[in-house]
């Protein structure tokens, strides 16, 4: 077995349970999407970029905690198991210690063209109909409407995005995944995040058409086309 498919293989079993969008599924869909990319950027390492693709949420502060996320508990424990050498493993550790939209809007972010990829393909998993999906799937144990048109979306800093409580699907479109386009960093992360970012908005056009939105959210929305 390679040290990639143990990871994949942990990775599986740690994730498989968590149904708020955060599951197995979305960690292999990042890895696919960042294997795509290194297609592109041949200079990568390819199994750096696998590896943090795989891990990078294995000690999300949303699934696991602030502990886990500030020691990075579960990733140091699978990497242990992967036989990968320790400069590999302390290079994917800094990856995943600079990914994240929270850190973005503290202006932190990768720092290598790895990590770059890896940022880029996990920004795509959370626009377009899979990202909107996820939006549902996440809010689907709270109380909150899919649209409140009362509820006009505010922008929020890196500290009250962390504690911010989950709000209506539509506002959490507005305030975090309209901006994803804007944060990637490679070319063929930007092109995918376009592609992405229209297909949310042509079901958000088509949507407020339907339900007779305020004007004041069809002029909101002409701002990310």
């Amino acid at each position: 077995m390679t040290g990639i498919e143990y990871i994949k293989n942990a990775v599986s079993e740690l994730l498989k349970n968590n149904s708020n969008g955060h599951d197995h599924k979305h960690a292999f869909r990042v890895y696919n999407t960042a294997m795509k990319f290194c297609e592109e950027i041949p200079s990568a390492n390819r199994d750096l970029v696998a590896a943090a693709a795989l891990l990078h949420d294995c000690d999300d502060y949303k699934l696991f905690g602030e502990e886990s996320e500030r020691l990075q508990t579960n990733t140091k424990r699978i990497l242990a198991g992967s036989g990968f050498d320790n400069d590999f493993c302390e290079k994917c550790l800094g990856i995943i210690k600079h990914m994240g939209y929270s850190k973005r809007l503290k202006g932190i972010k990768p720092t290598s063209i790895e990590g770059e990829i890896v940022s880029d393909a996990d920004m795509c998993d959370a626009s377009g109909g899979i990202g909107l999906l996820r939006c549902i799937e996440y809010r689907s144990g709270s109380d909150q409407q899919f649209f409140d048109p009362d509820c006009f979306p505010k922008e929020m800093d890196a500290e009250m995005y962390r504690k911010s409580k989950v709000d209506p699907c539509v506002n959490h479109l507005f305030v975090k995944i309209f901006h994803l386009r804007d944060m990637c960093l490679t070319e063929p992360g930007r092109k995918y995040a376009q592609k992405k970012h229209q297909t949310i908005v042509s079901f958000l056009r088509d949507y407020f058409d339907e339900v007779d939105a305020p004007q004041a959210w069809k002029d909101l929305l002409k701002k990310y086309q």
